[in-house]
């Protein structure tokens, strides 16, 4: 059996191809806007948000798939399994998009990238940022769909993203020195001198709460800083403080840890007892013992402290081995971080 290629034919084929190469750029075209994209339920908070957001002109495709066709037509073939997962009910929430940097310079090109951009008083020069290899969503995954992000994925440009680079420490590739100084991007004069908050009421008793020691130490550069204050106690305070700090309290005395620990009753969240014991504690501890719970001991004290008495002086009375559980005694103690014995 033969075939003929004719002039109608060729037509037709033509004709055919035309209307499939039409309706296929039609249906990309299509699924990429944001009334498509909001037609899902999962998708509407985040749709809503973008059509308030200064990238409300820009289709869904233009961030979320880098340039180029092939990256475009992966990124549809990507999309094909979306329908389904909303059918079936079992799609992603929150849901987490993530957007090229290629994508953002679509659009932000020299004006972003080639010079200093300043903006309250913030200067920013993004393109030393590219080099270093930072994503945009570093600082800017708010952008165009705001408080849709879930609180947990939010970024923004804060100063201690700044100051991991900035620090007169990080070395770039072409060997200089990532400064400190306030005035490299703090355009106005004296802005940032002393922050706003620091003028804040309490400052002084509330800063170690809310503070970020990164931004900190960006000014306060000598470790005795913050011992000027805190009456020599070592701020901010070691990893094994909740078992150590009895000595220091010793040491420098409650007025220093009332200077950020303003309630009396601050100690007796965790100790239940008068702190440190008072004289002779050694006599009445067992029944503070009984009146707080043993746990509220065993927060600073080992059971080999009970043992150093207990084991051998209690003269058999069942009643003094209750806590020891039938625990040899053990001769080789360390101190226990209570004082007052």
């Amino acid at each position: 059996m033969t075939f003929r290629v004719t002039t109608r034919g060729l037509a037709w084929a033509a004709v055919i191809l035309t209307a499939v190469v039409v309706g296929i750029g039609a249906a990309l075209g299509a699924t990429s806007t944001a009334s498509f994209c909001g037609s899902c339920k999962s998708h509407k908070p985040y749709v809503a948000a973008y059509q308030r957001s200064a990238h409300r002109d820009v289709n869904c495709e233009q961030c979320h798939s880098k340039p180029g066709p092939f990256f475009f037509l992966t990124a549809k073939l990507e999309a094909l399994q979306q329908p389904v997962h909303q059918i079936v009910g079992n799609y992603e929430e929150p849901i987490l998009g993530t957007v090229a940097n290629q994508s953002c310079r679509r659009c932000h090109r020299e004006d972003i990238l080639f010079r200093p951009v300043s903006r309250r008083g913030i200067r920013v020069q993004h393109r030393h940022l590219i080099e270093a290899g930072f994503l945009c969503l570093r600082c800017h995954s708010t952008q165009a769909h705001d408080g849709a992000v879930p609180a947990g994925a939010r970024t923004y440009p804060s100063m201690d993203q700044c100051l991991l680079c900035h620090n007169n420490r990080y070395r770039a590739r072409d060997g200089r020195v990532a400064t400190a100084r306030c005035d490299l991007c703090h355009a106005k004069p004296g802005y940032g001198a002393v922050p706003r908050s620091h003028a804040s009421p309490g400052w002084a008793t509330r800063h170690g709460a809310v503070g970020i020691l990164s931004t900190c130490s960006a000014c306060h550069t000598d470790p005795r800083d913050c011992r000027r204050c805190h009456n020599g106690v070592s701020m901010p305070h070691a990893a094994d403080w909740v078992t150590s700090h009895g000595a220091a309290v010793r040491t420098h005395g409650r007025a220093a840890c009332r200077q950020c620990h303003e309630s009396r009753r601050y100690c007796l969240t965790c100790h239940q007892v008068p702190m440190p014991h008072p004289s002779p504690f050694v006599v009445r501890h067992p029944a503070a013992a009984r009146r707080a719970g043993t746990q509220t001991c065993f927060n600073c004290h080992r059971l080999e402290n009970c043992q150093a008495c207990h084991e051998a002086h209690a003269g058999g009375d069942p009643r003094a081995h209750r806590l020891l559980h039938g625990v040899p005694y053990a001769p080789t103690l360390s101190p226990a971080p209570g004082g007052g014995w």
